[in-house]
């Protein structure tokens, strides 16, 4: 049987019958669907979380260190690396790059030199339905100190590509966001390094 396709000739997702909201927080919406699938079957639950779009900021210093923060994790319990990132302000209209110098500036007190978008991948396609913008930020320096939410625990640490690469061969525990966006990153990462520094 021919799979279905939609007017852009890409695979037809499942047809949407109902939909019933179970929870509703200002962070996120939680629904249950009930769906049509090809062969006539029908999915009589599905579960989904509704998020606004994230954003991670891969920042790079002049001299080739990338700013992290080691932020706390409640639910593992650990402490881990992590890029600087959030949420797009909804109530602000921003645009995926304005959220992410917002949140490189808050977590970090750094600003970039010049910010390039990467792509974007899905955090957890099975469960949420919003998507992670990744962009790279290059000459970035310190203009102020970093402006945290009252329950934010994190620290900024300038940590070099290579001893990063390192931590991740020798294990320790990463978060699995950051390694998606550091993967996306890595190739932008090796061009930029690679380039001469150009005298202003």
């Amino acid at each position: 049987m021919a799979q279905r396709k939609d007017e852009q000739g890409d695979p037809a997702g499942w047809e949407v019958l109902s939909s019933d909201e179970l929870f509703s927080h200002a962070f996120f919406r939680f629904r249950k669907d009930r769906c049509a699938l090809p062969n006539d079957r029908i999915m009589p639950a599905y579960y989904v979380m509704e998020f606004v779009d994230w954003v991670n900021v891969v920042p790079l210093t002049d001299s080739g260190q990338i700013v992290l923060v080691d932020q706390y994790r409640h639910a593992a319990r650990k402490r881990f690396y992590e890029f600087p990132g959030g949420t797009l302000e909804a109530k602000l209209e921003e645009s995926p790059e304005e959220a992410a110098r917002r949140e490189l500036l808050e977590e970090t007190g750094y600003a970039p030199g010049r910010m390039s978008y990467l792509g974007l991948h899905y955090p957890n396609p099975g469960l949420q339905d919003n998507r992670m913008h990744v962009f790279l930020a290059t000459g970035c320096t310190k203009v102020s100190e970093p402006a945290l939410d009252a329950y934010e625990d994190l620290e900024v640490e300038l940590v070099p590509v290579a001893d990063f690469l390192r931590y991740i061969e020798q294990g320790r525990p990463m978060h699995s966001l950051m390694m998606a966006s550091f993967v996306l990153a890595l190739p932008a990462i090796n061009k930029h390094l690679a380039e001469p520094a150009t005298v202003g």
